[in-house]
C-alpha cells in the first residue's frame, strides 16, 4: 500500500524554430481545445491551458517573454514554460503523455523547472503516527539530519499544540521538505480536492474516497488522517549523482542527468522518493552531550539502506549576468561588429548565445580560463567545425579578455 505521486511538474523548453510560434491558434489549428486567458504573466506575454481529449484541462503553456531577447533574464523570443495541470499530476502514465507532447510540438527540454514528489500515509513504515513524531521533533526529542531550518505551523489549543505542518529549507534552496496534515488543508471548502482523495482509495489507503473512512478486517470503521512528505525540486538541481557504500563510505559514482525519464513510472517515482527522504528526511534520537553523527537513527521507514542511491547535485551559481557579464556582452558584440575575421566573429557570436541561453557559468576576466572548455564545446557545437579549431578560436578570445581588448 503505497500512495507517491507528483503533485507539480513543470519545464522550462524553447519552442523549434520550425514551428515557432507555437501559440494558442497554432494549437487550435491542430484540432486541440484551448483556453486563452486575456493577460499573461510578469516574465511570459501569453497564457493558455490545452485540454485532453476528455475535455480535462491537461497543459498550461506560457510564451512569448515580455523581456524578449533580454541579456540579462536570457531568455530568447522562443522560451516557454510547460506546466501540468495539477489534477493531471496524479495520472498513473502524466509524464510519458507530458514527453510525447512535447516531442510531437518538437519543443526543445532545457531543465525541470520546478518538479515536487509526495508521499501521502496514514502511518510510518515503523508503525509511528505522525502528528506525534511531529510533536517529540518538536519538543526536541530528534534531531534531523541536513536542512535544519524549521518552519512549523500548529493550532493553539488551550492544552497542548497541535502540530499540524512542518517545513525544512529555506526560499532559495534547491529542496525543500514538508510533512504535513493532507486531511485537514483538504477538508478546507477551497482547497479540496477529490481527486487526491480518489489516489488514495486507488492505493488502498481509505475505503471510501467521499468520505475518507477506513473499513478494518474485523468490519470497524475509522477515519483516519493522511499525513504527505512532499519534497520540492527547484530549476537549480542539475544531475543526480549514484552513491554507494564501500567499507562504511559514501562514494560518488557516476551521474544521470535530472530529466523526466527519471520520474516516468510509478516504481522510478518511489525510488526518487527513497533517494530524497534518505538525504533530507533523516532524524537521530536526541542523546544529551552526544555528536549528532554518534547518536541512533530514528527509523521512519523500511527499506533497504544497503541499495545505491542517488543524491541530486545543484547547478553552480545563477547564470545570470552581473555587471561584468553584461559589459562583456556589450564588448563582445561589438568587437564582432569591428572585427573582418569571420571566424572571430562566428566565435564571438557563439559565446554571446551561450552566455544568453545560460549554458555557461558567469564569465569575467578573471574566471575565464575556467571556462575554457565549456567555451570550446559551445563554438564547436555552434559552428559545427574542427574541434581544433575551436580550440583556436577561444584560445584567441582569450588571449584579447585577458589583454582588454574586449573587456
Amino acid at each position: 500500500m503505497r500512495c507517491c505521486n507528483i503533485d507539480w511538474l513543470e519545464v522550462y523548453v524553447l519552442e523549434s524554430n520550425d514551428r515557432y510560434p507555437c501559440n494558442a491558434d497554432y494549437f487550435r489549428a491542430r484540432g486541440y481545445f484551448v483556453k486563452e486567458r486575456e493577460y499573461g504573466t510578469r516574465t511570459y506575454k501569453e497564457m493558455f491551458i490545452i485540454e485532453d481529449s476528455h475535455g480535462n484541462d491537461w497543459i498550461e503553456v506560457r510564451r512569448n517573454p515580455a523581456s524578449g531577447n533580454s541579456d540579462f533574464t536570457g531568455l530568447v523570443p522562443q522560451s516557454c514554460h510547460l506546466r501540468l495541470v495539477n489534477q493531471q499530476c496524479y495520472v498513473t502514465d502524466c509524464v510519458s503523455r507530458f514527453r510525447e507532447f512535447m516531442l510531437l510540438h518538437d519543443y526543445q527540454f532545457q531543465r525541470i523547472f520546478r518538479l515536487d514528489i509526495c508521499y501521502d500515509f496514514i502511518y510510518f513504515d515503523s508503525g509511528d503516527r505522525p502528528d506525534r513524531f511531529a510533536k517529540r521533533y518538536v519538543e526536541k526529542k530528534y534531531r534531523k539530519i541536513n536542512q535544519c531550518h524549521l518552519s512549523a505551523w500548529a493550532d493553539d489549543n488551550w492544552n497542548d499544540f497541535v502540530w499540524e505542518s512542518l517545513s525544512w529549507g529555506s526560499r532559495t534552496s534547491m529542496v525543500s521538505t514538508k510533512m504535513y496534515n493532507k486531511t485537514k488543508e483538504l477538508s478546507e471548502p477551497k482547497k479540496d480536492k477529490p481527486y487526491i482523495r480518489y489516489a488514495w482509495f486507488m492505493s488502498g489507503l481509505i475505503s471510501n474516497p467521499l468520505t475518507g473512512e477506513v473499513v478494518h478486517e474485523d468490519g470497524s470503521v475509522e477515519k483516519p488522517d493522511v499525513w504527505r512528505i512532499e519534497f520540492s525540486l527547484k530549476s537549480s538541481a542539475r544531475d543526480w549523482l549514484v552513491i554507494e557504500n564501500q567499507s562504511g563510505k559514501r562514494v560518488y559514482k557516476s551521474r544521470i542527468p535530472h530529466t523526466l525519464e527519471l520520474f516516468d513510472s510509478p516504481d522510478k517515482l518511489w525510488q526518487r522518493f527513497q533517494d530524497l527522504a534518505y538525504h533530507y528526511f533523516r532524524f537521530k534520537v536526541y542523546e544529551e552531550g552526544q555528536r549528532k553523527d554518534r547518536c541512533k537513527d530514528k527509523i521512519l521507514f523500511y527499506w533497504n539502506h544497503d541499495r545505491q542511491f542517488m543524491k541530486i547535485d545543484t547547478l553552480p551559481p545563477s547564470s545570470k549576468p552581473d555587471r561584468d557579464d553584461m559589459i562583456l556582452l556589450r564588448r563582445l558584440k561589438q568587437y564582432k561588429l569591428l572585427h573582418l575575421d569571420p571566424k572571430i566573429q562566428d566565435a564571438c557570436a557563439a559565446i554571446i548565445d551561450a552566455i544568453k541561453r545560460g549554458e555557461l557559468r558567469r564569465i569575467s576576466p578573471h574566471q575565464i580560463n575556467l571556462e575554457a572548455e565549456a567555451l570550446q564545446r559551445v563554438i564547436a557545437m555552434k559552428m559545427g567545425g574542427n574541434p581544433d579549431d575551436a580550440i583556436t578560436l577561444v584560445a584567441r578570445v582569450i588571449e584579447l579578455l585577458q589583454r582588454k581588448e574586449i573587456f
